[in-house]
């Protein structure tokens, strides 16, 4: 089968927790002797110089796209019903790489929602929606944290992303939400809805179990995406100064805060793994499947996170991670975890046992080949 897998940014390599989706569902796809055809924006903040697919059965072709909002673009489409956060990433040029490729595929992935602009080029062929999140729901659930001259805004854009999103949900052939809590509302709109996660290479990847020896931890993500930032904030203003024992290394390519408590420690690059047993994700808002937080526990880390950090891991508390929901019930789990290191390498390992059991590779194919199956001629 030929497949046309349309991305909002280049997904090779994978290297944030969007990125990182996309290629496992790539990889998937060409491992089951389809050919893909990927057709991806290559957008200033996620610009990758001379994209290649590095796997058999993959061909990339990047369409180079500014989406960055501008306070211009923003005001003038208030005098719209158009979703500001979707039709930005709408370009002429993509359109007519995607209506040029789609006369030639039989299924259409649109791996994000923001993709789903470009529905109306692909005419009659068979589409899936791959959805990596209820997007109105993150918007509406930071509302709270917005300042007062952006309230208003956010939330008239979140009422129309959410028509716009329901409205897509309808007319595709079919939705593969990452999280079984998203293909629950999905589902909940009446269209063939089922729950893919994000898979990793268990026998070949770069995500290799390294344990939770250390007492030392870590996080690792994208300090530019505002559900990170304000769950970092939180961390920052209200579980590190009660951290008495416990230290923990941030890495990110951005820091947009001022400074850092005296236990927190801002890092480039990457972490090099085997040197933490530990890792925190302060989730506060949010929607889908944190593919950090699938990465660590595949690498056999004690995670510390909150009831909504877990949503679509199908973990237990105290077996797989720690949940902790209050300021002071997170420090106390780190805590504990730090310096106790037989109950943290327990944890570590049940994680990475559930990370291989649920979501390596051949347990999400079974899923990917029985929907693809679907649309054989």
């Amino acid at each position: 089968m030929n497949i046309l897998h349309l991305c909002n940014k280049v997904p090779f390599p994978g290297r944030d927790g969007s990125s990182l989706a996309m290629e496992s569902l790539i990889r998937i796809e060409a491992g089951l002797g389809h050919q893909v055809h990927v057709v991806a924006l290559n957008t200033e903040k996620h610009w990758v110089a001379d994209p290649q697919s590095p796997y058999s059965g993959v061909t990339i072709e990047a369409v180079a796209a500014a989406t960055k909002p501008t306070l211009k673009t923003a005001l003038e489409n208030l005098v719209s019903n158009e979703s500001y956060y979707a039709s930005r990433f709408w370009t002429p040029e993509a359109a007519q790489a995607i209506r040029q490729r789609a006369q030639s595929a039989d299924v259409v992935v649109f791996d994000s929602i923001f993709m789903a602009v470009y529905l109306d080029e692909v005419g009659t062929v068979p589409t899936v929606l791959r959805a990596h999140n209820v997007e109105h729901a993150i918007w509406m659930r930071g509302l709270p944290d917005e300042p007062w001259y952006r309230k208003s805004y956010v939330a008239l854009q979140a009422r129309r992303l959410r028509r716009w999103e329901a409205e897509i949900a309808r007319r595709v052939y079919r939705i593969w939400a990452i999280s079984p809590e998203d293909a629950s509302w999905f589902g909940g709109l009446g269209g063939p809805t089922c729950s893919v996660p994000c898979s990793f290479d268990a026998a070949s990847g770069p995500w290799v179990e390294s344990g939770a020896a250390s007492p030392k931890t870590y996080h690792l993500g994208a300090l530019d995406w505002s559900p990170n930032v304000r769950g970092m904030k939180w961390f920052l203003d209200e579980v590190a100064p009660l951290l008495r024992a416990a230290e923990v290394d941030v890495y990110s390519a951005q820091w947009p805060f001022a400074s850092a408590p005296d236990r927190v420690h801002p890092r480039s690059g990457l972490p090099h793994f085997a040197d933490y047993g530990l890792f925190v994700a302060p989730i506060r808002n949010g929607s889908g499947m944190r593919i950090k937080l699938l990465e660590a526990m595949a690498r056999g880390k004690a995670v510390v996170t909150t009831p909504l950090g877990a949503e679509g891991l199908g973990t237990t508390d105290g077996v797989h991670l720690v949940l902790a929901e209050s300021p002071r019930e997170f420090a106390s789990a780190l805590e504990a975890l730090s310096t106790n290191s037989p109950r943290r390498v327990q944890i570590g390992r049940a994680a990475a046992e559930h990370a291989r059991a649920h979501f390596a590779d051949p347990h999400v194919a079974e899923r990917i080949a029985k929907e693809l199956a679907t649309f054989a001629p």
